[in-house]
């Protein structure tokens, strides 16, 4: 019996003594019990994923060679990647299994689309970013994996922007991170009622899979940040329209959080936090990642989810460091921005916490 297993046994066995447990409930600890093992240390699991990925690399080489050989050998090989990937991750939760039908499905899914294009008739670029997005809207449902299911939405999103860029509107792109975001706030507020109808296995990914989309578009505005990626291609053009989207999304979030915290309408308190909210999205004009990352923080501190928290701060970092290394100015110039935002930050930090403690406290003092 592992540690783990002997500290549970000990547990349940303080429920019986007082009757806690309800009856007939014997045989389902026990055996519960008795499939408990401790989790593999990271490191052993870090060598099981790298050489279930290189198992399966040397796999779909060999079993490629062969069906390529025949007519319509591309979408062959490709439904048996990832009808053998669907199979595998059904049956088994191993470790070394997991990440075999994972690599093997992501190579069924490029051979597949691949050869439908080619069977089709069809060479176009568009036509194999079309089928692609449609095969992860298809996995996303089917494949009962949560890395998968997140890796469908960056695959799926990713080939939308691809298009977009391939149809020559590039002016739509500064409306797809703002739209993303939105989503993934609707989602975020409403999982709750996902999870009540047994939908928490689709909702969870849905929320990542949008968030880290939301950031990858944001992130092409530093494009026009950094001055090494200039380009005469307008690649993200009239930023300042997803700062306005996101700095409405930003209002809406604060709102959010504001009835959490109880506040009343029209007090002081209500002013100065809705003016801070002004004030951010009025300075992150030409830099809506910052935005993005705010609302994220937001939402993580508002539940206590603190992947969100480190995933906001680790992109406000980033944008932070695009925007500062890149900006046409001297050295000196840089610094004493950087000591003027640090103040104005603390400055606000304090405002913030006298408001909550004013809400707490049902006073105000300035």
């Amino acid at each position: 019996m592992t540690r783990a297993s002997a500290a549970l046994q000990q547990v349940v066995d303080g429920l019986r003594a007082e009757g806690l447990l309800p009856e007939n409930s014997d045989d389902t600890v026990a055996t519960f019990i008795e499939n408990l093992h401790e989790a593999q240390p990271w490191y052993i699991r870090t060598m099981v994923g790298f050489g279930a990925w290189l198992t399966s690399l040397l796999l779909i080489g060999f079993v490629g060679s062969i069906g390529f050989a025949a007519d319509s050998g591309f979408v062959i090989v490709g439904v048996l990647f990832l009808g053998g990937a669907i199979f595998a991750r059904m049956k088994s939760a191993n470790d070394f299994l997991v990440q075999c039908a994972l690599a093997t499905s992501l190579a069924g899914q490029a051979v597949l689309a691949y050869g439908i294009v080619e069977v089709s008739g069809g060479e176009d670029f568009e036509s194999l970013l079309s089928i692609v997005i449609v095969l992860n809207g298809i996995l996303f449902f089917v494949f009962p994996d949560r890395i998968h299911r997140v890796l469908s939405i960056l695959i799926a999103m990713s080939s939308a922007g691809f298009l977009l860029y391939s149809w020559e509107i590039s002016a739509v792109v500064p409306l797809v991170g703002p739209l993303v975001a939105a989503a993934m706030v609707f989602f975020y507020k409403r999982q709750g009622l996902f999870i009540e109808h047994g939908k928490g296995h689709l909702i969870r990914p849905l929320i990542t899979g949008l968030m880290i989309t939301a950031f990858g578009f944001l992130l092409l505005s530093t494009v026009y940040i950094l001055p090494e990626m200039r380009l005469d291609f307008a690649f993200y053009p009239r930023p300042w329209v997803s700062s306005v989207l996101l700095g409405g999304l930003l209002l809406y979030v604060g709102n959010q959080v504001w009835s959490q915290m109880g506040g009343g309408t029209g007090s002081r308190e209500m002013a100065v936090f809705y003016g801070l909210l002004v004030a951010i999205s009025a300075a992150a004009w030409a830099i809506p990642g910052l935005l993005l990352a705010l609302i994220v923080i937001m939402l993580g501190a508002s539940s206590g989810n603190r992947v969100f928290i480190g995933a906001g701060i680790t992109f406000l970092v980033v944008f932070i460091a695009c925007y500062f290394y890149g900006i046409q100015v001297s050295m000196l110039t840089k610094s004493i921005t950087l000591v003027a935002t640090g103040a104005v930050v603390l400055i606000a930090r304090w405002l913030l916490l006298k408001i909550t403690a004013g809400q707490e406290g049902g006073t105000y003092h300035a």
